[in-house]
Parts: C-alpha cells; structure tokens; sequence
C-alpha cells in the first residue's frame, strides 16, 4: 500500500495560542511529583509516568535540533541520549522543553523544516508540539487520578491533525478493515469546544469533513474527550455513542498512533 502525504501547511490557530499552550502543558508535566515517576501508566502497558516525563524529554530535544535542520539533512536520533533514571530525569526534562521553547519561538514560520511527515514549515512543530505536550501531560495526570480535560479549543484542532496527519502515515488500514463507513464526531461544547467532524473509512485512506451528518457510528462528548477517545486514551464508552461502536473498536485498534 502506498503511504499517502500528510497535510504540511495547516496552522488552525495563531502561533501564540500554541506557544501558550506548550508553555501552560509543559509548566504542568514538569510540575509532576517525584514520587509519582513509578506510577503506571493505565492506558499504555509499560510505561511509567518517569518513562513519559523521559519520552517528553527525548522528543524535545529531537524536535529542537529540527530547528535548525535543512529536510534533506534531518538531525539523527543517535544524536539524543537516553534520559536519566530515578528523579533526575526531572531537571533533565526541564532543560530540554526550555531549550525547545526558546527554539520554537525563535523560529521563521515558513522556513521548511524536517519532520516524519517529510519537509514541513516551521509552524508545523509549533502546532505538533502543542499537541504533544497536552496529550502527555494528561497521560501522567491519568496516572495519578488528577486528569484535567485538554483545552477545547486545542482540542478540536488536535481532532483535525489526526485526519490530516497522522491517518495518512501511521494508520494501519489493513486492521481498519474498513469498506466505507462513516464515524461522525460532535462535540456537545459551544465557542472554541464546538465542531463536528464526518470521515468516511476507507480501505486505503480515510476521507473528511467538518459537518453534520447521521454516521454509521456517531460519538458525542466534548472536544477533549473526543481527541482523547481517538487518541485510544480512554474507551468510547465514557462519551454518547450510537450505531455500530465496533467502528470505534476497530479505529483505535488500528490507530498506531
């Protein structure tokens, strides 16, 4: 199967809006207890609240030297320790969102960057890293009991990134088993939670669009709680849903996000 592009130009929000969102997300996950690092994590076998401060950690400091890469001479992931072990991994956490931070908002927008997705603009990792940030700091919130919803408004736009870049390289269509049918998505916020989202599933790609329609599956709930559900963060069944919910199994089943 042929590997589709992703969407490289989309900038929903302004560029503030995501550098205040890393700076907010980040300033909370670095915030976590030291006594916590050993907790599990529910919803990712495996992985320790330490394993997704570390991971955290590591792709700040990947996404950092893409800064300041050329896409034809993308920095090497060998390039990028390991992190520490026990509470150390903390500080060293720290000092890496800092550096992307500051590396992110020194930024051209438009100047073509590396990335998985191929060469994108630099606004694309302004936008990735937001996204980013909120979702693992939820993830060590889920894993002490104190998950907060993620913003609505980046939420929704969290929603439009899955379809526009990671459906079209990372989705694994031959578990989709997909042959047509359609997944609607409603929010149940008003303001920057409202939106709705139709994507018809195919064998090979997924089509989309923002609008209203019945679905062979429909999901209500709000902006977070959707990106969360089509994250595989938590089960279809915390939100209203009605038709066929054996779509939403095989979606995040197949969703190798």
């Amino acid at each position: 199967m042929a590997i589709k592009a992703a969407t490289i130009n989309v900038m929903t929000l302004s560029r503030d809006q995501y550098l205040a969102q890393i700076a907010d997300e980040s300033a909370r996950l670095l915030a976590t207890d030291p006594a916590t690092l050993g907790h599990g994590i529910p919803h990712i076998e495996g992985w320790t609240v330490g394993d997704v401060v570390g991971h955290t950690g590591w792709v700040a400091r990947y996404v950092t030297l893409m800064q300041t890469a050329t896409p034809d001479d993308p920095p090497s992931r060998s390039l990028i320790p390991n992190p520490p072990a026990g509470s150390d991994v903390l500080g060293w956490a720290a000092d890496a969102v800092q550096s992307l931070n500051d590396a992110l908002e020194a930024s051209d927008p438009d100047t073509m960057r590396p990335s998985f997705a191929g060469a994108v603009p630099a606004s694309w990792w302004v936008r990735r890293m937001a996204h980013e940030l909120s979702m693992h700091r939820w993830d060590i919130d889920a894993a002490t009991g104190t998950a907060g919803p993620i913003n609505s408004a980046i939420s929704v736009d969290g929603i439009d990134e899955i379809f526009e870049v990671f459906v079209p390289i990372r989705m694994r269509f031959e578990t989709l088993a997909a042959s047509g049918e359609t997944m609607h998505l409603h929010s149940t916020e008003e303001d920057e939670g409202a939106g709705e989202w139709t994507a018809t599933l195919l064998a090979d790609s997924v089509e989309w669009e923002h609008s209203h329609s019945k679905g062979d599956v429909a999901v209500r709930g709000t902006a977070s709680d959707l990106l969360l559900m089509m994250w595989s963060r938590i089960p279809a069944s915390r939100l209203e849903v009605f038709g066929d919910a054996s779509i939403i199994d095989r979606w995040q089943e197949a969703a190798a996000f």
